[in-house]
């Protein structure tokens, strides 16, 4: 009996993929695993050597073990880590490109500090890590312990500090830039100090935002100006209104030399 000739092309088909796919993983397999090098780039909290040690990726007789793949995933389980592009560089060499969370504060609880990120992600802070000049949360009233790796948005303290650190950093960057501390005052009233200059902003409680929004108004005015000699502290808990404590035992002296 003949076998019609377009059943012939159809095993011939099915046996051309099954060739391909079969070449294309074998390939694949080889290409991956012919690494001798791997290089990290795009870090600032900590080392090269220490995002490599963290993922394992010391020891180089190992490597032929590794894919792109397992690279990846190592190092993106760092807790630094948003995202890592690993790509195949050619010449056995292998790169990580490392896009580090953003972090917006350094929260304080007794003893212990913690970084806060841009998604009220708490993050521990490693002895080795280095960069983290970013604003204090202190005081925070926390009814339970904090957890690495766990979300904070639900404490209203905290949230309400990084929303404050947001507005500062929105309405002057270079005010930002010199915002230290934000005590939270266990509950109480909000007092933020930067380190520029001497006296603390006094907030308060409520419409945190707009008396940020105030503070940055008169700023303007009041930066680099003498009266920041004599000035103990700003206070915009009252309604819109805005009193500046003076100094005057520094004024006197000040008149006298």
């Amino acid at each position: 009996m003949r076998i019609p000739k377009n059943i012939f092309a159809v095993i011939f088909f099915f046996i051309a993929i099954a060739g391909v796919f079969y070449f294309s993983i074998s390939l694949k397999k080889d290409f991956e695993i012919q690494i001798r090098n791997i290089e990290i780039e795009g870090n600032n909290f900590l080392s090269k050597e220490n995002y490599l040690r963290f993922a394992r990726l010391i020891n180089k007789r190992e490597y032929n073990y590794l894919t792109l793949q397992i690279i990846k995933d190592r190092i993106e389980k760092h807790p630094y880590v948003l995202k890592a592009d690993v790509r195949y560089d050619g010449n056995f060499k292998v790169k990580v490109k490392i896009s580090e969370k953003n972090i917006d504060a350094i929260l304080i609880d007794r003893e212990n500090q913690f970084l806060i990120t841009d998604k009220m992600q708490v993050l521990p802070i490693l002895s080795e890590t280095k960069n983290i000049d970013y604003p204090i949360v202190t005081n925070a009233q926390l009814n339970d312990s904090i957890k690495v790796l766990s979300s904070i948005k639900n404490n209203i303290d905290v949230l309400t500090a990084v929303k404050i650190i947001s507005a500062v950093k929105f309405a002057n960057p270079e005010l930002h830039d010199f915002l230290s501390t934000i005590d939270l005052q266990n509950g109480g009233e909000i007092s933020v100090y930067f380190s520029n200059v001497d006296y603390n902003l006094l907030i308060g409680r409520g419409n945190e935002i707009k008396k940020v929004m105030y503070f940055n108004s008169i700023w303007n005015v009041l930066k680099d100006k003498e009266i920041n000699n004599y000035m103990e502290y700003v206070d915009l808990r009252y309604g819109g209104h805005i009193f500046l404590g003076i100094n005057e035992i520094n004024q006197e002296a000040e008149k006298k030399s």
